[in-house]
């Protein structure tokens, strides 16, 4: 079912979009060489309760984080673990806030240095893919639209999406229709309207789109060759003339 949110809704999924944004500077601050993942993930926990808000995730079938953290060939639904974070690591932070029971969820990519070519240019082209879809966002225009222009960019700069993964519909839910992947034609799948909060997400790999799925945690989705991957999202408000980032 596709939620039209009502003026009482969005005020409360951007009252949850504030504490994300919040909570995106605090992990900038402490994502540090030499810290571990699960110390980030209690610290956006303790963080998030403090604000009268929990964390989306948690629990939600099972999941045992607070939010998600990939590393290098982790693509997206990474469980917090005791990993110490290295210099070279490029790592995602997929962050679900749940606020008077309206979510925001987003996700955003850290190179830990620079200066490393190879992390840097993939996170560009996620960027870039993210940016042309979002540039695809207004009413009249298709979810096939926002698909497309993912899957054009990324393939235009020879990188890979992923096929069984997506963004979604959310706002009164974590999860909502419709689903938006990151491939398919212009023109086609429900037609955007005023009101509608999406989550646009490129998931991006290298040189393959296949993936397994960590046999310990049932979770984490891993590139196959081991090679870089990188996820980024922005929650977005359907608007009459266009749309609004939340999550910018």
């Amino acid at each position: 079912m596709v939620y039209i949110k009502s003026p009482e809704d969005i005020k409360l999924i951007k009252q949850a979009a504030s504490i994300w944004k919040q909570t995106r500077q605090l992990i900038i601050e402490h994502c540090r060489v030499g810290v571990s993942l699960k110390s980030i993930d209690e610290l956006v926990n303790k963080f998030v309760l403090e604000q009268n808000a929990r964390c989306s995730f948690y629990k939600y079938r099972d999941f045992p984080g607070h939010i998600c953290i990939n590393v290098n060939e982790q693509l997206i639904h990474g469980v917090p673990t005791n990993y110490i974070i290295q210099k070279d690591d490029l790592i995602s932070f997929d962050v679900g806030i749940e606020y008077q029971n309206h979510h925001c969820d987003a996700a955003f990519t850290i190179n830990m240095n620079p200066s490393n070519k190879q992390n840097q240019e993939i996170l560009d082209v996620t960027l870039g893919a993210l940016t042309n879809a979002i540039n695809q966002i207004k009413p009249g225009n298709y979810i096939g639209d926002i698909e497309n222009a993912i899957e054009v960019y990324v393939h235009q700069h020879k990188y890979e999406v992923i096929k069984d993964f997506g963004g979604h519909g959310c706002g009164n839910k974590i999860h909502e229709d419709p689903m938006i992947m990151n491939f398919g034609q212009p023109k086609t799948g429900i037609k955007l309207i005023p009101n509608m909060t999406l989550c646009i997400e490129p998931m991006v790999l290298t040189n393959s789109d296949q993936y397994y799925i960590d046999p310990k945690n049932h979770w984490t989705v891993i590139a196959k060759n081991k090679k870089l991957t990188c996820h980024c999202e922005h929650m977005v408000l359907v608007t009459n003339n266009g749309c609004e980032i939340l999550t910018e």
